[in-house]
């Protein structure tokens, strides 16, 4: 499932910044720095958990939070690119 993630990211990284480079699994580009998921599921759960890890991994490399998942099905692929904004109430 590895290489799949890195095949998703690799894909993910191209519709975004073409000068993007890898990262301990995440991929950072000039202003972004993105978590990328990939499943062959028909679904992801996103966690408050997940968006603060993302939040703080950008914040601490003074970066925008990106958040990115490919949903690979059978004859079709799905991605999602999503920014991040979080608002303290």
């Amino acid at each position: 499932m590895k290489n799949k993630g890195l095949e998703g990211e690799k894909l993910f990284i191209k519709t975004i910044n073409s000068g993007a480079f890898y990262q301990k699994g995440d991929a950072i580009s000039d202003k972004h720095c993105l978590e990328i998921k990939t499943t062959e599921k028909k679904s992801f759960r996103l966690s408050i958990d997940l968006l603060k890890k993302i939040w703080e991994e950008a914040f601490d490399q003074n970066k925008l939070p990106m958040f990115g998942i490919i949903i690979n099905r059978p004859n079709e692929k799905w991605i999602l690119k999503v920014d991040i904004v979080r608002k303290r109430t």
